[in-house]
């Protein structure tokens, strides 16, 4: 059986949101329900046991070789070992990032398929963006670090100067008592920057 970090591997869709929206739709239909990744592994399901086997339809639509399946209960009736439902991918700028499926009357659970395709999305999309904001974040603390500390190094030079320079030495003294002051403060201030942010990405993975 494969792990969920294996699991994952199959799909850019979290497995927590594929699980989720799983969930919400068994409940609304009470039908069985599949998300389908790459090669058509099924990734959540309202079956636990089909988790990581394969789904033949998930499989054909991940290749690309179809972007639905609708088979109808008539149509089964005539195919061995298929039931009736509707599978359609999931794409996300231009790739397909997954294939939900849904038991039951095509006409009937396709606009849910759809509904769910796009909440799957949005999800992502928000994600992609707290990922950017992150980046450019991480970017200037990083940046502000590098002047805060060369601003200690400056403060430390000052500081010798001051001593060698002796009573002359004041204003040098003084300047470098400021500026190591507001190393410490700007050091103080990127600490609590980092600490929101890490809480803002923690409250944000349990939405």
């Amino acid at each position: 059986m494969k792990t969920r970090a294996e699991l994952q591997t199959y799909s850019k869709v979290p497995l927590e949101l594929a699980e989720k929206v799983v969930k919400i739709l068994h409940e609304i239909t009470g039908n069985k329900v599949n998300f389908m990744g790459s090669d058509g592994i099924i990734l959540a399901s309202a079956q636990p046991e089909r988790v990581g086997t394969i789904h033949e339809g998930g499989k054909i639509i991940m290749s690309g070789q179809k972007n639905e399946i609708a088979i109808t209960r008539e149509m089964a009736e005539t195919m061995e070992g298929a039931l009736h439902g509707y599978n359609g991918a999931i794409k996300y700028q231009g790739e397909r990032v997954g294939c939900i499926g849904i038991g039951g009357e095509p006409e009937q659970v396709k606009p849910l398929q759809q509904l769910a395709e796009l909440i799957i999305i949005e999800e992502l999309e928000r994600n992609n963006d707290q990922t950017e904001r992150s980046t450019i974040i991480r970017n200037i603390i990083d940046n502000v670090k590098d002047i805060s500390d060369r601003m200690g190094v400056l403060s430390l030079n000052g500081s010798i100067q001051a001593a060698r320079l002796g009573e002359k030495g004041g204003p040098f003294k003084v300047v470098a008592h400021e500026m190591q002051g507001l190393a410490r403060e700007i050091s103080d201030l990127i600490v609590q920057i980092e600490d929101q942010t890490v809480d803002k990405k923690s409250k944000g993975r349990n939405i």
